[in-house]
């Protein structure tokens, strides 16, 4: 009698559980979300303005060149310095016309603007430092050819 309770008792308390249980969630009859993404790009037009082209400010850069002499390299570099020496958004344009200048001589005036106050100019400076980012470039040093008689030289 004892081998027949064990396992019907097993048996029935397994079914009283299954019984029991959560009921699965219900798969999702369409896998679509386009409906969803509809709406959210209408809910991001109303939150974004487009920018009109009226509001935007021409970059005073636009039409920036190089110095070609080394007077306007002198110049240049003291123009930087000395709008480094100003506010903030002379220091953010100091740091625009370095990046686009891109010569090895703003390298401390670009160090100096990692350190500033104005996160813009921080931003900015970095940039700027990224093409100088690297093994240091060396100097193609001209070879001097070796004497004629090395082999009596040791």
């Amino acid at each position: 009698m004892q081998n027949v309770l064990v396992p019907g008792a097993v048996v029935l308390l397994t079914v009283v559980l299954w019984l029991r249980r959560k009921p699965a969630k219900a798969m999702l009859s369409s896998t679509d979300t386009s409906s969803v993404a509809q709406l959210n790009r209408a809910q991001l037009e109303l939150v974004i303005e487009p920018s009109s082209p009226d509001t935007a400010v021409e970059d005073p850069l636009a039409d920036w060149t190089a110095p070609q002499t080394e007077q306007g390299r002198l110049a240049l570099q003291q123009r930087l310095r000395q709008r480094m020496a100003s506010g903030p958004e002379q220091r953010l344009d100091a740091v625009r016309e370095a990046a686009l200048w891109g010569h090895r001589s703003v390298l401390p005036l670009l160090k100096r603007a990692l350190r500033d106050s104005d996160a813009r100019v921080v931003e900015a400076a970095a940039e700027a430092m990224e093409p100088f980012r690297g093994a240091p470039r060396r100097e193609t040093a001209q070879t001097v050819r070796s004497p004629r008689n090395v082999s009596r030289m040791r």
